[in-house]
């Protein structure tokens, strides 16, 4: 028995050191593409053929400078050229990334919550819709939908594009977990509200919702980060408002054209990228906490 357990001991922390090794390889692979951005930055051209990995030896802010002036995009609406340059595109990322992840959020929550707390005839059809949605592929289906969506308007505007996005209200991942959270909460305080004279959207709005709100916040400024570098959209659904991260992925694909170089398109990356890092690291003991709390209940 004593040797058994000895044996387990073994097992666990064997298992434990190599988990740890895991995550320790992980964080080492998501940092050394992010070092190696801002390195190459600052850098010259001819010291990064030189040294493309090591310390630069002098730091050359002119890159980003060049960077800055050169992101820029020209788009065509009938006789007229637009030119959008960084500050513009930036206020198209802002708006892009608050209406989707404040939009998405919104209507996620109430459609968790509705289906979480309320049972009626279609209820868990509803559900599983949500869920089929959620994991079928509908890559496929995007020649037909480009169809629909220019013979409604809604192509290439961009307020329409994400109040009418199909995937709002059942957004995978946050659906689920907006839908577990409601259900762990007692109706028990919405029967006490009632007792007090509350209507359910005032219990909704006053009970619930407030207790979800850390929640909430925390899968908004997720979706806040994802959507400011969302390119694919833009380059799809929305040529004629170009956010940062399409005005980047052109200056990439064009940089021989303006005679740039792979240190201008890095230091374009880093400029983009500093938003979000900001936000993040804002907002880290909200989204770490909240995790760990609800790993804890669950």
């Amino acid at each position: 028995m004593e040797k058994s357990r000895k044996v387990r001991r073994i097992v666990n922390k064997a298992t434990m050191y190599f988990l740890y090794a895991l995550l320790i390889v992980q964080c080492i692979s998501t940092l050394i593409p992010l070092v190696w951005m801002v390195f190459t930055a600052g850098k010259g051209y001819v010291e990064y053929y030189d040294n493309p990995f090591l310390w630069p030896k002098k730091w050359r802010f002119e890159n980003f400078e060049l960077a800055f002036k050169n992101i820029k995009l020209q788009v065509r609406e009938g006789k007229k050229v637009l030119e959008y340059g960084v500050l513009d595109m930036a206020g198209t990322s802002v708006i892009y990334a608050f209406l989707s992840s404040g939009w998405g959020t919104m209507w996620t929550a109430l459609v968790a919550y509705v289906l979480a707390k309320y049972k009626f005839k279609g209820g868990e059809f509803i559900y599983m819709l949500g869920i089929i949605i959620w994991i079928t592929p509908i890559i496929g289906s995007t020649p037909s939908a480009m169809l629909v969506k220019k013979a409604l308007g809604i192509y290439d505007n961009l307020v329409l594009l994400v109040l009418t996005n199909v995937s709002t209200a059942f957004a995978g991942f946050n659906f689920l977990l907006l839908y577990g959270s409601f259900k762990r909460l007692p109706w028990s305080y919405a029967e006490a509200a009632f007792m007090d004279g509350a209507g359910h959207f005032t219990v909704l709005l006053k009970v619930f919702l407030p207790m979800m709100m850390p929640t909430c916040m925390v899968l908004f400024v997720l979706g806040f980060l994802g959507a400011w570098n969302d390119y694919g959209t833009f380059l799809v659904w929305l040529p004629s408002s170009p956010n940062l991260a399409y005005g980047v992925y052109k200056f990439q694909l064009d940089m021989k054209s303006f005679g740039g170089n792979i240190c201008q398109v890095m230091a374009g990356f880093a400029m983009i990228s500093v938003p979000t890092a900001v936000l993040y690291l804002c907002s880290q003991k909200l989204i770490v906490d909240k995790f760990q709390v609800g790993g804890l209940k669950g």
